[in-house]
């Protein structure tokens, strides 16, 4: 697996590290097969497939060109187009209008009990870019009503992603973080103590 992860990093420069990636698969690894969801498709979403196999792996994209370039690439993927709406310079405002950060998503999604959530989309490298509020929001949501559940914030280094973590998934869950990656572990369900101030 280390053999793969670094030919991957080598052919995709500036996404995760071989550590990050090897991170992420050790807990995909240890929970094989299960019900993994991706908040992105890139050139790794077959890795990522191919470490869950015989598992559910689905994908979320929001780039027409990405999801179009792998969708036709992978015949057999699960993946759906979604549309954030929104921008990343109103991340302040938009924290407590949570009716705003909910993300339009098929049942079976909303009814599935995922055993990971991977949050690396949409892109949000600069103030007009969607930002990642609705992913780490809806991941909070789907995490805290499945339990159990690990949820992997990608990017953690930027201010947004932070205040949506910290908000959202809450520190007392963080178990590990590793670079630009945090690790959640949610085994409670949205009977949390904060609920009155972060009701998801």
């Amino acid at each position: 697996m280390l053999d793969e992860i670094k030919e991957l990093v080598k052919n995709n420069p500036g996404q995760l590290t071989v550590e990050e990636y090897f991170t992420v698969a050790k807990i995909i690894d240890n929970k094989r097969p299960c019900n993994l969801l991706i908040f992105g498709l890139g050139n790794d979403s077959s890795f990522w497939l191919k470490l869950n196999q015989n598992g559910e792996t689905v994908f979320i994209e929001d780039n027409n060109e990405w999801y179009d370039t792998i969708t036709k690439k992978i015949s057999n993927i699960k993946a759906h187009l979604v549309s954030y709406n929104t921008k990343r310079k109103d991340y302040k405002e938009l924290l407590h209008q949570h009716d705003q950060l909910e993300l339009s998503l098929p049942s079976h999604i909303l009814n599935t009990k995922w055993d990971i959530i991977f949050v690396d989309a949409p892109t949000s490298y600069n103030d007009n870019t969607p930002g990642r509020m609705k992913s780490i929001y809806m991941a909070a949501k789907l995490s805290f009503l499945s339990g159990n559940t690990h949820v992997i914030v990608h990017d953690c280094h930027r201010e947004a992603e932070q205040l949506y973590c910290d908000t959202f998934l809450f520190d007392k869950n963080l178990i590990n973080s590793i670079n630009k990656l945090r690790i959640y572990f949610i085994n409670s369900d949205l009977k949390n103590p904060k609920k009155k101030t972060t009701k998801i």
